[in-house]
C-alpha cells in the first residue's frame, strides 16, 4: 500500500491521483458548473455579435460622426478597436461553452474522456483569461507611468 504521508515528489509519476473517483456530490457540482458555463458562453456569443455589429457600424459611419464630435480618434480606429475586442472576447466564450457542453456530456454518460476534454477547455479558459489579465494590468501600468511622466513634465 502506498504511503500517502510521503511527499508528492517521492511518489511514482501518476500515483498521486491513481484511484481518484468522483462521487455523486462532485458530479452534481460539475454538472451545475457546466450548465452555468454553457449559459455564460452563449451570453458571451450574443454579446460578441453586438460588439462586432457596433464595430462595423463605427468603422463605416464613425468617421464622419467622430469628426463632427471633435473626438481625437478616427472612426476607423475605434471600429478596429471594437473588432479586436470582439476577437479577444471570442476565446473565453468559446472555452466556457465547450467546457459546459463537453463536461456535462461526460458526467451524464460517465465518460472520463469527455470529462477530461471539458476540463481541458476549463484550463484553457483560465489560462487565456489570466494572460489577458496580466496584459491589461501591464497596459494600465504603462498608461499610469505615461500619465505621471506627462503630468510631471507639463507646465501650468
Amino acid at each position: 500500500m502506498e504511503d500517502l504521508n510521503q511527499p508528492p515528489q517521492q511518489r511514482e509519476e501518476g500515483q498521486l491521483f491513481r484511484n481518484l473517483e468522483i462521487n455523486d456530490q462532485g458530479k452534481a457540482y460539475i454538472d451545475e458548473a457546466s450548465k452555468w458555463a454553457r449559459f455564460l458562453g452563449i451570453i458571451g456569443f450574443i454579446a460578441l455579435f453586438f460588439i462586432v455589429i457596433a464595430g462595423l457600424v463605427v468603422l463605416m459611419a464613425g468617421s464622419s460622426m467622430m469628426q463632427a464630435s471633435g473626438m481625437p480618434l478616427s472612426g476607423a480606429l475605434m471600429g478596429f478597436i471594437y473588432i479586436v475586442m470582439a476577437v479577444l472576447y471570442f476565446f473565453p466564450s468559446f472555452y466556457l461553452y465547450k467546457f459546459g457542453s463537453t463536461a456535462r456530456k461526460g458526467i451524464q454518460t460517465e465518460n472520463i474522456n469527455d470529462l477530461n476534454e471539458g476540463l481541458r477547455y476549463l484550463k484553457s479558459f483560465f489560462r487565456f483569461t489570466g494572460i489577458l489579465t496580466i496584459v491589461v494590468i501591464g497596459f494600465y501600468i504603462i498608461a499610469f507611468l505615461a500619465f505621471g511622466m506627462g503630468a510631471a513634465t507639463s507646465r501650468f
